[in-house]
């Protein structure tokens, strides 16, 4: 969250600066900040489009998450007990990277969720799916790459 307030902070920094060069009539220099702008606001959405966290307890994993302009609130993504978990997999699909996790419902249908985790540092991604995984047991996991 000190991440996305310092974001902010430098954007307001920028616009500031920018009404004081177009009061000096420093029309050139103005525009050079509001591409700066234009460029910090086009990394803060994609950055920070999704911040979430998981708790894995060894009876259930939850999975929430939440924008960056939501204030906190965090919102459930999936929460499953972990015997219900059937596989962990990690795909990657051009620039994105899913946790693709297959699931069986109550009635025994067999489901799949893809929570988006492409922001995550490749050792973020290693303890999830290593935490995720240890719990499931006799059940197949794998990463799985794909470019399409």
């Amino acid at each position: 969250m000190n991440h996305m307030v310092l974001q902010w902070g430098g954007i307001a920094l920028l616009l500031l600066t920018i009404a004081v060069l177009r009061y000096f009539n420093c029309h050139q220099y103005s525009i050079g900040c509001f591409a700066a702008v234009l460029l910090i606001l086009c990394y803060v959405v994609v950055k920070n489009r999704f911040v979430f966290e998981y708790e894995n307890s060894g009876e259930v994993l939850s999975i929430k998450s939440y924008q960056w302009p939501s204030r906190g609130k965090k919102y459930p993504v999936f929460e499953m007990p972990q015997k219900k978990i059937l596989d962990v997999k990690i795909r990657n699909i051009l620039f994105q990277k899913y946790l693709i996790i297959l699931f069986s419902n109550s009635s025994g249908k067999v489901l799949k969720m893809n929570v988006d985790i492409t922001f995550c540092s490749a050792e973020q991604v290693k303890i999830l799916f290593g935490d995720i995984t240890k719990n499931l047991t006799g059940n197949k996991t794998e990463s799985i790459s794909e470019d399409r």
